[in-house]
């Protein structure tokens, strides 16, 4: 329900409005930037944040996990925010409960936890995954002759309406060879992308994702 089914080199993906994306043909679960333990990170800072945002978003990645049953998870880097702190066990408990299924951390700028950590049952640390279309990384490759699955931007597209009136919504974005990922944890940020011609956009408005791309709509009128 609320999932928008698109098709890249004759594969089908699905965008979930839970900021993610499910790989039917080789049954893959696909997020980005969680960034976990940010909370704490900020907490032990002085600045108040939720205490309870990490524990939801496993909660939802476990019930997507439940629901698609994926024989792997990838996660397009900044699992972690930053140095190691109580909500790592977060994770941990979240690998002990969809064993066996294979969990690929692809490493993003945040993933700074030493190694040792990482070192544990059905997760597998990587710098990029790449197959014959697809390259999986963190960053956006600039000119890559396969299309770039990435995260990292936190993408999102204003909505304008009536009046002046404008809403800022995370979004799946495709231009060229990207196709950048929203960022899964709650407490991310968006960055604004344009609504241009040549690139696709597939915002996500509640429990829905819809297709805002110029070309849509041309075709919607």
């Amino acid at each position: 329900m609320g999932a928008l089914s698109i098709n890249l080199h004759g594969e089908t993906f699905e965008l979930l409005p839970e900021k993610a994306v499910y790989r039917p043909l080789l049954k893959q679960l696909i997020f980005a930037d969680i960034h976990l333990g940010k909370a704490v990170h900020f907490r032990k800072a002085g600045i108040p944040l939720p205490a309870n945002s990490s524990q939801t978003d496993i909660e939802k990645m476990k019930g997507l996990v439940e629901k698609h049953k994926p024989e792997q998870v990838i996660i397009l880097g900044d699992l972690f925010h930053s140095d190691l702190n109580s909500e790592w066990e977060l994770f941990t408990g979240l690998l002990d409960c969809c064993a066996p299924i294979d969990f690929f951390l692809v490493k993003g700028n945040h993933d700074i936890l030493k190694k040792e950590f990482y070192e544990i049952p059905h997760l597998h640390v990587v710098d990029e995954l790449e197959e014959e279309h697809f390259l999986w990384t963190h960053h956006p490759v600039e000119k890559s002759v396969k299309l770039n699955f990435c995260g990292h931007i936190h993408p999102g597209i204003v909505i304008k309406g009536k009046g002046r009136q404008g809403l800022k919504l995370p979004c799946f974005y495709h231009c060229n060879n990207q196709f950048i990922i929203p960022a899964y944890g709650r407490l991310t940020g968006l960055y604004t992308l344009p609504l241009i011609k040549d690139c696709m956009a597939y915002v996500i408005g509640g429990d829905k994702v819809y297709d805002v791309s110029i070309k849509s709509r041309k075709k919607a009128v």
